[in-house]
């Protein structure tokens, strides 16, 4: 049976214009980056040539403006989910459902999921091109899709857990934002700070890895490297030998796109349940008979002390 948070979500969606004008942006996006990038592959080379070969790179502008697309439009469309419903003066009709808390956020969750997989399903004609010339296999496009929709829901967790925090949804989106920036950037400082340091050519050790799992370019082109075979992210960061690094991190160092999207999942569920305890009405319940309590035994003690 579907959910009816979800059902309700995918009925009035549709209805508006904003979800068809990010799904016309979106598309535009894409077909300039591919048309980019015929642009500069034939008409700025010597002979006006095309190597069909070189289309394999045509894929890497693909899922990587596909992937940054991802990532800053799911807090814009997750954020605004329950603190939505607050502004609309909705949420307490919906609590006093017999939908559970976790089903609400999970419809809410599901509900731009769904959006952002229309989004990249609306893009296959566009990666068609690369099948066209045989570089990357469907193989390969799924794994890459498997892997942004895990980057979405992460996100979409994160964004759905600030939205039962704060009532406004612009605050929700900023942070949400500012969390993702600092997966992004602050992971490759916390890395990048030392090598400069210390030298880069120096081995990495296991704290660097632990480092690079939460960010998710890194993990992004980490699968870039092992669908193409290119060895850039091992070169950059994991400068190992045999004899120095342990098994389990030479494996980590080639595959850290696996991590990542474990890391992803893992952290998205947290977050789904920590969000669904926050609007848990029982949880109210017992906040607002807690704060009672104390405030009655603050006054007691009041009267108390002005009696004597």
């Amino acid at each position: 049976m579907m959910n009816p948070v979800l059902r309700r979500e995918a009925i009035t969606s549709l209805r508006g214009w904003k979800n068809y004008a990010v799904l016309t942006f979106y598309l535009l996006m894409m077909t300039l980056g591919a048309g980019i990038f015929f642009y500069t592959s034939v008409f700025q080379s010597y002979r006006f040539g095309f190597d069909p070969q070189s289309v394999v790179y045509l894929y890497v502008v693909l899922a990587a403006i596909q992937m940054a697309l991802v990532v800053l439009s799911v807090p814009a469309l997750t954020a605004g989910s329950i603190s939505g419903e607050r502004e609309r003066q909705t949420l307490d009709l919906l609590l006093v459902t017999k939908l559970s808390p976790f089903s609400i956020v999970i419809g809410k969750l599901l509900s731009s999921m769904a959006f952002v997989l229309l989004l990249i399903i609306s893009t296959l004609p566009v990666f068609s091109i690369v099948f066209y010339f045989g570089s990357v296999g469907i193989g390969n496009l799924l794994t890459m899709i498997c892997f942004t929709l895990t980057t979405a829901f992460m996100l979409g967790g994160i964004s759905i857990f600030f939205s039962c925090i704060y009532k406004r949804t612009v605050v929700s989106i900023m942070l949400v934002y500012i969390i993702t920036g600092v997966l992004c950037f602050g992971t490759l400082l916390l890395v990048l700070l030392p090598m400069m340091v210390r030298g880069f050519y120096e081995p990495s050790d296991g704290a660097t890895l632990i480092k690079l799992i939460p960010n998710p370019g890194v993990g992004f082109f980490s699968l870039i490297d092992n669908q193409i075979g290119t060895n850039i992210l091992q070169s950059a960061f994991f400068n190992y030998t045999q004899g120095t690094k342990s098994s389990f991190i030479l494996w980590a160092s080639g595959n850290l796109w696996i991590l990542h999207m474990t890391f992803q999942v893992v952290v998205g569920c947290v977050f789904v349940v920590l969000a669904a305890s926050l609007i848990n009405p029982v949880r109210e319940h017992k906040q607002k008979y807690k704060t009672n309590v104390t405030r009655k035994a603050k006054k007691e003690k009041k009267n108390k002390k002005s009696e004597e």
